[in-house]
């Protein structure tokens, strides 16, 4: 499909408003994705995993490229028919961009880089070694291994940082229809951020498949921390226990602007 979709050669005739999904890794990035690709075909639509495709080949990731570079893809993006999800930062050089359905989705950033820093170590699949992302991936586990919790945390600070910066001044500043939701919301209340977020998207199922979801939500939370699962604890103010003071209050300081743009100034 995404190949397909790479050379000009997939037909879609579906014609609700294409989705694109933008998130921070560790911001149940995949599993929000799998809602809404689940919901996406129950409307008819595609969906399209162009950055699951790049993390095992050697196709580019679209966020590393410049507008000028990213000229080469733009035919990938469609305005009606597909679930684009999920990318892990802002692309630029998408047009008409205030045509599609936008979904933004973030995590406080402080809990964010302790979750990242046990995926990394512990649980993060890697790369096909086909691809050219594999030895990058295994360089980063060995150096966040050799790294404290807290060292990662102010080490990683500035990527973290650089990626948010970019979802505000070329996404949040310019499309005013950019629907914005929280990792915090969808653990607190799934029910209701799963209906938000159907009806921003225009995504209509039945009540039984709104149900299951639901219900498997449940099924998915863990009941004690585990290191070495990919939903390791899915607590929201972890980094409280994990992350020293010190490093709490660089965190704060470093993203006090964030923390107010993302609507985290009160946590």
């Amino acid at each position: 499909m995404e190949l397909d979709l790479i050379k000009g050669r997939h037909q879609n005739y579906n014609k609700h408003p294409s989705i694109i999904h933008f998130s921070l890794n560790k911001a149940a990035t995949q599993y929000t994705g799998s809602v809404l690709e689940e919901c996406a075909v129950e409307n008819g639509m595609v969906p399209v995993s162009i950055h699951g495709y790049a993390f095992h080949t050697n196709f580019p990731y679209l966020d590393h490229l410049s507008a000028e570079e990213m000229k080469t893809y733009q035919h990938i993006f469609k305005p009606v028919g597909y679930l684009y999800s999920v990318f892990g930062g802002m692309i630029e050089g998408i047009l008409d961009l205030e045509k599609y359905k936008i979904v933004l989705m973030v995590r406080d950033f402080r809990d964010l880089l302790v979750s990242e820093y046990y995926s990394v170590v512990y649980s993060h699949v890697s790369p096909w070694q086909q691809g050219n992302k594999y030895e990058r991936f295994i360089e980063q586990r060995t150096k966040a291994k050799e790294f404290a919790i807290d060292e990662y945390a102010v080490t990683e600070s500035n990527r973290i940082y650089h990626t948010l910066q970019r979802y505000k001044t070329l996404l949040t500043d310019k499309y005013p229809n950019v629907y914005m939701t929280r990792y915090e919301d969808m653990i607190n209340d799934f029910r209701g951020w799963l209906n938000n977020l159907l009806v921003y998207c225009d995504l209509r199922v039945g009540e039984e498949f709104f149900n299951a979801l639901i219900d498997r939500n449940e099924h998915l939370r863990p009941k004690d921390e585990d290191i070495q699962r990919h939903v390791r604890k899915g607590k929201c103010g972890d980094y409280r226990e994990k992350l020293s003071q010190e490093t709490i209050e660089y965190l704060n300081a470093k993203f006090s602007s964030m923390l107010l743009t993302f609507g985290y100034n009160n946590q």
